[in-house]
């Protein structure tokens, strides 16, 4: 496909997202009706599609576009791309610009491309400066980083292998185990030392928040989900990791994931968590607003409201009470989320040392999104000191 056909099926998924097509769901109906397209091209796709997402505002296509062409067009723009470059009418790309295809010029608070509410929001917690840096970072594709299993190899001997493919990686300052993939990130799962489970993948900061925990007796990853902290804590510590969560069906990677790693996590399905013995180590990565990973998910940064933002912070204080009911006497709760609102983070750290006088607050550690790696928050207490 030519640069200028590519931005024609963009238009096309655009329209199906406006109509109330999930992303994901619409990428996947246009590759199965365009069965000609390589895989080369849906790739490109897919990243014209998440960029026109990211820069949803800044593209003059908030609260709604004009069309899903004037989308394309407003997108190519805020990235400082000229659209007749792409509109030429030629081999299946879109039709010549016309005096119709008019997009407002973005105002500075356009270009932070996040909602207005969010915009206030953040402003009055980190100011104007730090606000104007994560609507920067937020705006661009995020960062594809691995966790070195260092049970099987070393991170340098992971670069060596990766680089016979012509996938280039940098050491990510974040943690000892993560590789950010600087070239040909998409070939790397492709590769035998994956399925041979030399790495994950996982964000650099998610790398970090595990390692700043410590692993003491019997070790609870309460809110599971993939096991993406579950699989990190076994690698670092060598021991056995109980996974639970509500849902059983997002577990079910977990198993052969733990296979290939080499590492023995036990998941312990709703029903039975009741029946085990308590944990002297109990982790909970919330469910959040995911705000702190909105270039992965871009939709989200659109869509959240206020009262959505509320409804987590509740049902966040509902999982810390029940998680609470597992920990061990002396054990460590560690809480995580992936939000970069005071809501969500230091709301709770002061909603647990409020409510909980058995508990006692130890440490806290923050990440902002940035180049290297997404918005994470930790904060970790102790039982009965």
């Amino acid at each position: 496909m030519t640069p200028g056909a590519r931005v024609a099926a963009q238009i096309d998924i655009l329209e199906a997202i406006l109509s109330g097509v999930p992303a994901e769901k619409a990428l996947t109906n246009w590759a199965r009706g365009n069965r000609f397209a390589g895989s080369k091209d849906r790739a490109a796709l897919r990243d014209l599609v998440f960029q026109a997402l990211r820069c949803r505002r800044s593209a003059g296509a908030w609260p709604a576009p004009q069309s899903a062409r004037a989308w394309a067009i407003g997108t190519l723009r805020a990235h400082g791309e000229d659209p007749n470059e792409f509109f030429t009418g030629i081999a299946h790309a879109p039709a010549a610009l016309c005096a119709d295809d008019v997009t407002p010029a973005p105002s500075d608070r356009d270009r932070l491309d996040l909602q207005d509410w969010v915009i206030d929001l953040l402003t009055q917690q980190y100011g104007a400066e730090q606000t104007a840096k994560i609507g920067a970072v937020l705006r661009h594709r995020a960062p594809i980083t691995l966790r070195v299993n260092l049970q099987k190899t070393t991170r340098a001997q992971l670069q060596a292998e990766l680089a016979k493919a012509e996938i280039e990686t940098t050491p990510n300052l974040a943690s000892d185990t993560a590789l950010t993939i600087v070239s040909n990130p998409r070939r790397a799962v492709l590769q035998p030392c994956f399925e041979q489970g030399w790495f994950e993948l996982q964000d650099a900061a998610s790398q970090a928040v595990a390692d700043a925990i410590a692993l003491n007796g019997r070790v609870l990853d309460y809110c599971a989900g993939g096991g993406g902290k579950s699989l990190a804590l076994a690698a670092r510590s060598g021991s056995k990791i109980f996974a639970h969560d509500i849902s059983t069906a997002r577990m079910a990677e977990i198993a052969p994931r733990a296979a290939r790693g080499g590492h023995d996590i036990e998941v312990i399905a709703p029903q039975d968590l009741a029946k085990s013995a308590k944990f002297e180590t109990v982790v909970c990565d919330l469910p959040c607003s995911g705000s702190g990973a909105w270039r992965r998910s871009p939709e989200g940064k659109w869509s959240l409201t206020p009262k959505d933002l509320e409804a987590f912070v509740r049902l966040q204080r509902d999982i810390i009470a029940k998680s609470i009911t597992y920990l061990a006497p002396n054990g460590c709760l560690a809480l995580i989320t992936c939000s970069i609102f005071e809501a969500e983070n230091q709301g709770q750290r002061q909603f647990v040392s409020e409510n909980f006088p058995d508990l006692t607050f130890c440490s806290t550690e923050q990440y902002l999104p940035s180049a290297t790696q997404d918005g994470l928050y930790l904060v970790i207490f102790k039982k009965g000191i």
